[in-house]
């Protein structure tokens, strides 16, 4: 959804000037064209990006481009999802601190899950549009996911219903314009979590850290992206069956999809629904 036009010179718009800042947002001074010579000053709100590094056991593992909002949530989900942890319970401690460029966020496992890193570093600055990139090892990049049991596909009338509700509950997108969203659902199709961040990746962690000891039975994520071949690796490694995106799949994406079990629908316009894998 893009930014509504600033209603006057000098004013920020009308949703926005009766709005407080949320967290992962600030406002900026931006000029405003309406041509080519005709131009106007104004406040917009603009997402927050920042550099968020991630340590296990104080040893250094991954620095991602992601909004400074529900970091506990993405420290846990990240771990679970990258399968660093098996469970949450494997998490001793989450230690959050500011640094001069940043945040940082220490992570205390078990000292037997330290193993699990070898061929999972991350000799990168993570990308807020990628999850992969730099990752040395090819084998990390194309993890081998456990089969997922059959599920029933999501019907038709609950994924739309799914979908707009997810358009309509996203206040930092709304503000902004500038973020992704993921967002958990029953298999009635009722919104039981939702988390927004810059990164696609980085609201699925999210969203996987806030629900992964409650998620429902037969629940569904709703991504405002594109389908990759990470997410749907991330959505099957916390054992979900299902996975809608609003956008297109990958070949990938649809590959790994098919080899675990999962379903995956995407493409979602105007009451079209694309089914690229299901399980039945």
């Amino acid at each position: 959804m893009k930014p509504k036009k600033q209603a006057s010179n000098n004013s920020m718009s009308s949703k926005s000037s009766s709005t407080s800042t949320l967290k992962g947002l600030e406002r900026r001074a931006v000029s405003q064209r309406h041509s080519e010579h005709l131009q106007s000053g104004a406040v917009d709100f603009i997402a927050q990006e920042i550099p968020i590094a991630l340590a296990y056991n104080g040893e250094s593992h991954a620095v991602m481009m992601a909004s400074p909002i529900d970091l506990r949530d993405f420290a846990v989900g990240f771990s679970i999802s990258e399968r660093i942890v098996d469970r949450s319970t494997d998490i001793r401690s989450i230690d959050i601190r500011q640094a001069t460029q940043g945040i940082t966020i220490n992570i205390a496992i078990k000292p037997a899950l330290m193993a699990r890193l070898k061929g999972k570093r991350r000799q990168m600055s993570g990308r807020s549009g990628c999850g992969v990139c730099g990752i040395t090892d090819l084998a990390a990049a194309l993890p081998k996911i456990e089969p997922l049991s059959d599920s029933v596909v999501p019907s038709h009338t609950i994924i739309d219903q799914a979908v707009e509700a997810l358009k309509n509950s996203q206040p930092l997108q709304h503000q902004c314009g500038a973020v992704h969203c993921a967002g958990l659902f029953t298999e009635h199709g009722e919104l039981t979590a939702l988390r927004e961040d810059v990164g696609r990746h980085n609201a699925l962690d999210k969203l996987i850290g806030n629900q992964i000891n409650a998620l429902p039975e037969n629940c569904f994520v709703v991504m405002s992206s594109r389908a990759s071949h990470e997410l749907v690796a991330k959505v099957a490694t916390c054992g979900i069956s299902s996975l809608v995106t609003i956008s297109a799949a990958t070949s990938l994406a649809i590959d790994l999809a098919k080899e675990a079990n999962l379903n995956l629908i995407g493409f979602v316009r105007d009451k079209r629904q694309i089914v690229y894998a299901n399980s039945v």
